[in-house]
């Protein structure tokens, strides 16, 4: 008796034991909310921690350098961006961490723009075609252009004609979702009635130096020209009224400028204005190719900078040449040193690259060598043929034995007929041939014809298992996302869990007393009859 009651305590201890132990040493599953996650800087967010499994200590980590270590705290983002939350939550039974990416997003407020503009000219005789380009600030979605004419535009940068004499206020109203700004610009376009033809003049940013040479030009000419004429001395023109020209060879060069309005035209012409320098060159050159088979042709490339007007080519074989880009024949195999020497009238230069062509003998006929996957079967037999020649062949002929050929480098055949075939494969290249022919090389069988049996009687094998006893490796996790996985009790059912096993225990124990107490006085109760 006293063994079973040792019994029924040890399994009410137990019970005990399960229905407290999840209450008392339970990990935190970490979470947490916000009264918002979007809004424009500065952006402040109430955090509520969600955990379950009563947390003593909170870590925070706001994604922006910001930290805190209050349970619930608030944060205020000040720079626009997106950010990731992370809370660590602690007690005594451990420590659990949720991290929600891109959490927050912080926006940056709509600011009312800063109008302002600018265009390609501000004066000149009517008909006057003006650009005008915005450049607020703050991102306007629309606009309102009013040209002091009457004209007005919705166009972020529109273009308008003046067609008449006086000077104009023009007006600019910017508009985005914060609100709209408008500036205007006084008398900012003047035109003119012009009543006198251009006096043609021109100026540039330099008039001499070592080509190639780039030269600003610029109008200078009176009376409002409206179309221009260039002649820069090279046989180069324009039509710009400020062009931009490259003189790439050494000279002396006349420029001339011809100006025209509605009233007339006027010429400009500056004898030997500009003056390009020669610089001394700098050799250099390539070649289409740098190796190959004797004999080998090769095309030289002048690659010299600061324009050489004289070569001098030595191609290591005891040949030279004066072109600029010549081509050489090699005749006999080796490596040779390739010269090239430019000159101008300011000076010369020379450059060579040792060993820069290689010439080598013929190639030599292909070592011609084959495989297969397999070499023997049952008809029809599929094989694969696979080219393991050396010396690089480029042509193939293959010969499969039962009267079939090919020239891919790894072709497929098949067998549809019985016995023993050779198989030759000649290969190519422009060395010569190679051909290699292996006698009874692929086997083909006629293929089986088995009876059906009557009755096949059949035993399954005896299963047999095995057990392997393996080291489990502990894994940490933590939860990176609001709690809600699958293959874990929610910790609610653990405490119910346990108080059905106490009932149960309790509910036996009773049962048992009451039992065992009938069943002895029926034991008493025989005995005292015998």
């Amino acid at each position: 008796m006293k063994t079973k009651h040792v019994l029924w305590i040890f399994l009410l201890f137990v019970s005990l034991l399960f229905l407290i132990a999840p209450v008392m040493g339970a990990v935190p599953v970490a979470s947490f909310i916000s009264n918002a996650s979007t809004g424009t800087v500065p952006l402040t967010v109430q955090f509520v921690d969600s955990s379950q499994n009563s947390p003593t200590t909170w870590t925070w980590l706001f994604g922006d350098g910001g930290i805190s270590t209050l349970q619930n705290p608030a944060h205020t983002y000040t720079i626009p961006g997106t950010y990731t939350v992370t809370l660590i939550a602690t007690n005594s039974a451990g420590t659990n961490t949720a991290t929600y990416q891109g959490y927050v997003t912080a926006i940056k407020a709509a600011a009312v723009p800063l109008v302002s503009f600018v265009t390609n000219i501000s004066g000149g005789s009517p008909p006057l075609t003006v650009q005008f380009l915005d450049t607020s600030t703050n991102s306007p979605s629309s606009w309102v252009w009013s040209f002091g004419d009457g004209g007005s535009s919705g166009g972020a940068n529109p273009v308008h004609t003046y067609t008449s004499q006086g000077s104009y206020t023009v007006t600019l109203t910017a508009t985005n979702s914060a609100g709209s700004n408008t500036t205007s610009l006084a008398n900012y376009i003047t035109i003119t009635q012009v009543t006198a033809a251009p006096t043609a003049l021109f100026k540039a940013t330099a008039t001499s130096g070592y080509g190639p040479l780039t030269v600003q030009f610029v109008d200078a000419s009176t009376n409002s020209p409206n179309s221009w004429v260039w002649s820069f001395g090279d046989g180069g023109t324009s039509t710009l009224q400020n062009p931009t020209h490259t003189y790439t060879a050494a000279g002396t060069y006349t420029v001339s400028l011809t100006a025209t309005n509605v009233v007339g035209s006027s010429t400009a012409t500056q004898t030997g204005y500009i003056t390009v320098n020669a610089a001394t060159p700098f050799s250099s050159f390539t070649s289409n190719v740098t190796a190959g088979i004797n004999p080998l042709s090769v095309q030289f490339t002048d690659t010299s900078n600061n324009t050489p007007t004289a070569w001098y080519w030595t191609f290591g074989d005891g040949s030279t040449s004066t072109l600029q880009n010549p081509v050489h024949t090699f005749s006999s195999i080796g490596s040779y040193a390739i010269s090239l020497g430019v000159s101008n009238t300011a000076g010369s230069n020379t450059s060579t690259m040792p060993a820069y062509i290689n010439v080598t003998n013929a190639l030599s006929p292909p070592a011609s060598s084959f495989s297969s996957n397999v070499q023997s079967g049952s008809a029809p037999l599929t094989v694969q043929f696979t080219d393991t020649s050396g010396n690089a062949p480029i042509g193939w002929q293959w010969s499969f034995g039962d009267g079939s050929q090919s020239t891919d480098q790894n072709p497929t055949h098949t067998y549809t007929t019985s016995g023993t075939f050779s198989v030759s494969l000649t290969a190519v290249n422009s060395g010569g041939r190679n051909t290699t022919t292996v006698p009874g090389y692929i086997t083909v069988t006629s293929p089986l014809v088995t009876a059906t049996p009557a009755q096949v009687i059949s035993q399954s094998p005896t299963p047999v298992v095995t057990a392997t006893l393996q080291t489990a490796t502990p894994v940490t996790t933590s939860t990176t996302a609001p709690p809600g996985g699958q293959g874990t009790l929610p910790s609610w059912m653990l405490p119910l869990i346990g108080i059905v096993i106490l009932v149960i225990v309790v509910v036996t124990l009773l049962l048992r007393r009451g039992g065992g107490g009938r069943s002895g006085g029926r034991r008493h109760q025989g005995r005292r009859e015998l």
